[in-house]
């Protein structure tokens, strides 16, 4: 073979290698499963079947968004095990299956489930989406996770609606969550989590019941009509806040039951909350705004505290304890009464009676609750009340400790009733000083300072007797009722939650262990371990770079630089010569 013809072969082989080249990038392009991050989401439609949609989530990548666009699905079962966003712009409907899938039997899992969070599908969100779970055990369940989003959905029906356990950082953001035959939503050996801004209603059992948790925030939910208790804690709390919810129409609005320490609860409005002669607690624990159960200890410098809660219109106990509990002090709170007599506070709870103190600047009239020593409260509960003025009836919101009606004849004194406990009362008005309307301290106080039981042991009625101008008189804690214990040994205190396993199965209390080896001094990871705040995690949004099929352009690029190395060397003996 001559020199020339060598190098022919040679540019020749070259050649045939680049072709190939851009052969196996055409493959593999067709392999590649494209993003679905920024504005190319994978939309699901009805007609994939549940092990279609099952393998779409197994083959995404991480962070890849679903879009479910169509109005209903049916008999879905889904496990996440990667970070995906799923989502739903028209609020489909997705019907939870009441079988198990072969995915879910390979993890272990054996409950039902619309959607499964496992530990793979940190950073998940699940936004937009109607639950219905009539067939199954769970609409959502989280399991040993972090970072997970829940807003913005519908969860209806089931066993339970929502489970979060043994996670970390989960958010539970604007939810509907209702008609579970059980618990709205379990909260189990999970830590720095939150529940925010849900509406929890007409559940079996309870609301929210929590076991085992540390540096958790429940705040500013609606939690009502449901079968057992607004929010239900178990064996171990540390560090939790409760702060902000409105709990109203339950069989008890709070019921704390666990080993707690540094928990507070503050800023809820308990109320209305109603007795029930067949309830599994026993008729004599129902009704209470916050009931202590038998479980419940706090001792120390990491006590709990309960301050600037309202508490008005429950059915039996505005607040109280198991009877044979120690005593327990309360901080400030509201109990709807200026009558240290009449709060229907039971006699093993110690509360210091705040009041409600009115003046008037201008064309304004102003109500301001304060404490037990004189002092303006200024970061309270929202509630409302109505207030007559000259015959004129208006309902005022009491927001941060203080109402106002305006528009009033600055010239003229006022009549002024305001309801207390479901009656009216001729209520003392006064000129405030300073241009800013800041009250004097009032000398109309009822005994500040004092510790009273304020129990009349009446049978549930909590109408107010005293008198309105802050004359009741109450002394160290002596009361002129008795607490009225559960005469029904059948009671079974501390054993209403339906699967958490609480020890807490006798009436005295003895056993009323904890489950469980949550170190509270130790709990919690970065900031919320130090602030005792629940993240709030928003995913970071990402992008995706688009794939274009350029591989014509590198053929003809490729193409064009061999023919002119060819007809170069062709004319390499002409230049040559």
């Amino acid at each position: 073979m001559n020199k020339k013809a060598f190098n022919l072969f040679f540019i020749s082989l070259l050649f045939l290698l680049l072709l190939s080249s851009v052969s196996a990038m055409d493959n593999q392009d067709d392999n590649m499963t494209v993003s679905s991050s920024g504005n190319n989401p994978i939309t699901i439609t009805s007609e994939l079947s549940n092990d279609d949609i099952q393998s779409k989530f197994d083959n995404a990548k991480d962070g890849d968004t679903f879009q479910f666009i169509d109005d209903e699905y049916q008999d879905i079962s889904l496990v996440v095990d990667k970070k995906l966003n799923i989502v739903s712009k028209h609020n489909s409907i997705i019907h939870a299956s009441d079988k198990i899938t072969y995915k879910a039997k390979n993890l272990g899992i054996d409950k039902t489930f619309g959607f499964y969070f496992t530990s793979k599908a940190a950073g998940s969100v699940l936004s937009g989406i109607t639950i219905i779970a009539s067939k199954s055990d769970y609409g959502i369940v989280v399991d040993n996770t972090k970072n997970v989003r829940i807003n913005n959905n519908n969860v209806t029906n089931g066993g339970n609606c929502v489970l979060i356990k043994n996670s970390e950082r989960i958010s539970l953001l604007n939810n509907d969550i209702s008609k579970a035959a059980n618990n709205g939503v379990q909260l189990q050996d999970s830590k720095s989590c939150l529940i925010k801004s849900n509406e929890i209603s007409y559940n079996g059992l309870s609301g929210i019941e929590t076991s085992n948790i540390a540096y958790c925030n429940i705040t500013n939910n609606a939690i009502h009509h449901n079968g057992l208790n607004g929010i239900s804690t178990f064996n171990k709390s540390s560090h939790t806040l409760i702060d902000g919810n409105n709990i109203y129409e339950n069989t008890n609005g709070l019921y704390l039951n666990s080993t707690s320490t540094n928990d507070v609860v503050e800023k809820n409005s308990l109320t209305h909350n109603r007795k029930n002669p067949r309830s599994i607690m026993g008729g004599f624990e129902t009704g209470n705004g916050l009931l202590f159960g038998a479980g419940f200890k706090s001792k120390g410098n990491s006590i709990l505290q309960v301050e600037h809660n309202y508490l008005a219109h429950n059915e039996f106990y505005q607040a109280k304890n198991y009877w044979e509990n120690e005593n327990f002090e309360l901080g400030q709170n509201w109990y709807n009464s200026n009558d240290p007599s009449n709060t229907f506070v039971c006699p093993r709870l110690l509360a210091s009676l705040m009041r409600l103190d009115s003046f008037s600047v201008s064309n304004t009239l102003t109500f301001q609750l304060r404490d037990s020593s004189g002092r303006a409260v200024n970061d309270f509960a929202t509630f409302q009340t109505r207030v007559n003025v000259d015959g004129n009836q208006y309902t005022v919101t009491f927001t941060n400790g203080k109402a106002t009606v305006e528009g009033l004849d600055p010239n003229v004194d006022h009549d002024v009733e305001v309801e207390i406990a479901n009656e009216f009362y001729k209520y003392p008005v006064r000129k405030a000083s300073g241009d800013e309307g800041e009250s004097q301290d009032s000398q109309t106080s009822s005994n500040d300072g004092q510790k009273g039981s304020n129990s009349e042991g009446h049978d549930g009625t909590s109408e107010v007797q005293g008198n309105s101008n802050y004359q009741g008189s109450s002394s160290g804690g002596n009361s002129s009722g008795s607490h009225v214990s559960n005469s029904d040994k059948s009671g079974n205190y501390g054993t209403n939650s339906s699967t958490i396993p609480s020890q807490d199965t006798s009436d005295n209390g003895q056993d009323a262990l904890s489950n469980g080896d949550l170190n509270a001094g130790d709990s919690g990871s970065g900031d919320s371990s130090q602030e005792g705040k629940a993240y709030q995690l928003i995913p970071p949004v990402t992008t995706s770079k688009e794939l274009t099929n350029t591989s014509g352009l590198v053929v003809l690029a490729i193409l064009s630089i061999m023919g002119c190395l060819i007809y170069g060397y062709w004319r390499k003996d002409e230049f040559e010569e």
